[in-house]
């Protein structure tokens, strides 16, 4: 089998550079050597000891030196060193030299504030999908904003390393794929605080809370200790941490006419000419980001024994997947495909495939996709019907715009579906690396996996914050919360919510701990969409409340949050810290939001009025109240702002259980 070089579209010239990387990080080990999250362009965080460590070979002598600053330090028996530098201001760019055997040359160091992004799929949701990309994208030119994306990666043994990634100076083309969430958070401190900003985006889509926690701590949390002993017994058999082959050929790509029993198949793609176009004027790329052990090479001969064929192998993780991806057009703009109903090629190999159809309505992973199908080891075809494609996941359903398509995926994986992953795992993985670092704080967004365990969330939350400050030996890590939007059905009467009961326990979560923020989106979610897009204000907001709490500005940082309550006759009054300028029904109508409930625990739309600093709260159905709870549904209609413009947090004054509602 011979293989040709392969085209690739100037929009996707990074990807070469990754493959680089990690060619460069398991084929040229030089001593010393340093983890990937030390690299050009790196932030440190100012006003810490610098914290840097590697590997050499066993006793070998390292030196360091950034600007002034100089350490030594002998790596050890097994061949690992690390050493301090002494804090430094906001500052740069340095040069960080590593001298044992040989000497790294580490360029354009800065000195600044870092902080790590972590969650499920609304912290991984990208700037490029969000409300506001096209105007905002353009602007994104902060060379003093430095990016890092932690591979995907889950694991049963905490790992020294990330996968192959580098540091990225915060421009339009390297933002449209980060965390929409952190780059608006990013963006925020560093127009106020103009200091240098790092932010590690470590999250991954669909994912709990007890994934990201880690081991020791959660073999003392009864409830992950019972998750883990569980994985152990049974969900892990199938699970295997080592990587597994993927090992596929393509070829003879063709769309198939939707009418007219004699019209021919457009032939799409059968890479004979040795590049990676198709027939509509766009091009195949392949994203080695997750998965730096494959390779991508157009191989001949290819089906029928001539021309070329698309080759994709290498290892995979059990719990990942491949993605080669194709563009219709060159400008990544929709094709319209109501001419075909649907697409045939050719395959064969080991391993097992998904293809996905992408649209410009769907931002989420929620696209139109088939089953994974197991591929067989001489060519087979496979024809995908566009009808019979359907979506999946918890995102906002779309209609099939078979007239605006801009491409389809295929994954390549080692098993059929998707297997469990273990409690720990991503932690493991993916924050474990990173614990050596020095980090100002944590941005979490994450919860949406774990609604239907509300009351274990408010021992998981805390647990999962202890164990990374215990882990990374930094007790003063702040840890910035983002309460869970509006989703869901919006509620006609008064009734219990696991939505509410999961924000109670990140509200708690906040007001219990110390170096633990909130910040409230109940206004900016989407009723019928998991995956909101008003990303701005969710950053914006997380940024308000580390710029008034760990940077101590003199500024209103937080909405109102429930203090106290008293019963006055029919009534019940409600007062509240963090009200800043004050109180105000935000649309400047009645507000909306509150139910009200007596000894039989019944909850009744209530009316309310603001009375100076504090709320009047009352009902005509209930005489003797006991209990006040506002927005508290999976998408309430309320209205509770201070004069800033900050909601005020849902909340309940009851702690009962459950509540029959009416």
């Amino acid at each position: 089998m011979t293989s040709a070089k392969w085209e690739t579209c100037p929009l996707r010239q990074e990807i070469w550079a990754l493959l680089a990387l990690a060619c460069f990080s398991t084929m040229a080990q030089a001593d010393p050597v340093l983890p990937h999250l030390i690299s050009d362009h790196a932030v440190f965080q100012q006003g810490h000891e610098i914290h840097l460590w590697g590997t050499a070979d066993p006793g070998e002598k390292i030196t360091v030196t950034l600007a002034r600053n100089s350490a030594t330090a002998s790596a050890n028996s097994a061949g690992r060193w690390d050493l301090h530098l002494s804090a430094m201001s906001a500052g740069g760019p340095f040069t960080l030299i590593v001298t044992g055997k040989k000497t790294l040359v580490i360029k354009d160091i800065l000195i600044g504030e870092v902080w790590i992004a972590s969650g499920q799929s609304n912290m991984t949701f990208a700037l490029g999908d969000s409300a506001g990309a096209s105007e905002e994208i353009p602007k994104a030119d902060y060379p003093e904003i430095r990016l890092f994306t932690v591979p995907k990666r889950v694991t049963l043994s905490a790992q020294q390393d990330t996968l192959a990634e580098a540091w990225h100076l915060c421009t339009p083309e390297a933002v449209k794929e980060f965390s929409a969430v952190a780059y608006y958070f990013a963006r925020e401190l560093h127009r106020k605080l103009g200091v240098p900003i790092g932010i590690v985006e470590s999250a991954w889509p669909g994912t709990a809370i007890e994934e990201w926690t880690a081991p020791l701590a959660a073999q003392q949390n009864p409830q992950i200790k019972t998750m883990l002993d569980q994985w152990d017994t049974h969900e892990g058999k199938g699970f295997s941490e080592g990587k597994q082959t993927v090992d596929m050929e393509f070829d003879d790509f063709e769309l198939l006419p939707a009418t007219g029993e004699d019209a021919k198949p457009l032939p799409f793609a059968n890479f004979d000419a040795g590049n990676v176009h198709n027939a509509l004027g766009g091009y195949w790329f392949y994203d080695w980001h997750d998965t730096p052990e494959t390779s991508f090479e157009l191989v001949f001969p290819g089906h029928g024994g001539g021309g070329f064929a698309a080759h994709v192998a290498g290892k995979v993780d059990a719990s990942d997947d491949s993605r080669w991806i194709v563009r219709y057009h060159l400008d990544a703009s929709p094709a319209d495909l109501t001419a075909y109903a649907g697409i045939r090629f050719w395959v064969r190999g080991d391993g097992n495939i998904r293809f996905r159809s992408l649209q410009p309505t769907i931002t989420d992973w929620d696209d139109y996709s088939l089953p994974p199908q197991r591929v067989a080891a001489d060519w087979r075809p496979v024809t995908v019907w566009f009808r019979d494609l359907r979506q999946e996941g918890w995102g906002v359903r779309q209609d099939f715009t078979q007239q605006t398509l801009t491409g389809f995926v295929i994954e390549s994986m080692p098993a059929a579906g998707y297997p469990a992953r273990p409690a720990t795992g991503l932690y493991r993985g993916m924050i474990a690396p990173l614990m050596p670092y020095d980090f100002r704080g944590v941005i979490w967004y994450q919860g949406e996996s774990n609604a239907l365990k509300a009351v274990q969330y408010r021992t998981l939350l805390p647990t999962l914050i202890d164990s990374w400050r215990a882990e990374s030996q930094q007790t003063d890590m702040q840890f910035l919360i983002v309460q869970l939007p509006n989703y869901g059905a919006i509620p006609q009467q008064p009734a219990d919510s696991a939505w509410a009961r999961l924000r109670e326990a990140e509200l708690l979560t906040a007001q219990q701990h110390h170096g633990v923020g909130l910040a409230v989106t109940i206004d900016v979610g989407d009723p019928s969409d998991l995956h909101p897009h008003r990303k701005a204000a969710v950053g914006q907001r997380l940024a308000l409340w580390a710029l008034g709490t760990t940077y101590h500005q003199p500024i209103v940082y937080s909405g109102p949050l429930f203090k106290s309550m008293m019963v006055e006759g029919h009534s019940a009054r409600l007062t509240f810290t963090n009200i800043g300028g004050g109180l105000i029904a935000k649309d400047g109508g009645a507000l909306r939001g509150f139910a009200i409930a007596g000894a039989d625990r019944r909850f009744h739309w209530a009316s309310a009025q603001i009375d100076s600093d504090s709320i009047l709260v009352s009902s005509s159905d209930v005489a003797a109240p006991i209990a006040v709870r506002y927005a508290w549904a999976d998408s309430p209609e309320c209205n509770l702002f201070n004069a800033e413009g900050l909601p005020a947090s849902p909340f309940r004054t009851d702690d009962w259980p459950n509540s029959p509602g009416r």
